[in-house]
């Protein structure tokens, strides 16, 4: 470097050096021994489980929704039956 000046090679060649550290870095922080991370594991099982909740919430949901109008659908049909 020259006198506070960077010249546009200079600037490439230091880019592609802080790139391959932060291509290390996240290399190490995702993936550990060829095999991902624990971090990523605990990730994709989070996923995995707020899935599963959305579709247990969804079909418990549709369940009760269900429920509430059979009920509704029987009390209209024993009124006009003519019950008590």
């Amino acid at each position: 470097m020259s006198a506070g000046v960077v010249t546009k090679e200079e600037c490439l060649a230091r880019h592609e050096e802080l790139m391959e550290k932060l291509d290390s870095i996240e290399r190490r922080l995702f993936v550990d021994n060829g095999e991902p991370s624990i971090q990523t594991r605990l990730a994709r099982h989070e996923m995995v489980i707020h899935a599963l909740l959305w579709v247990v919430s969804v079909a418990a949901g549709t369940a009760i929704t269900g429920a509430v109008t059979a009920g509704f659908m029987a009390a209209r049909i024993f009124a006009k039956a003519g019950g008590v």
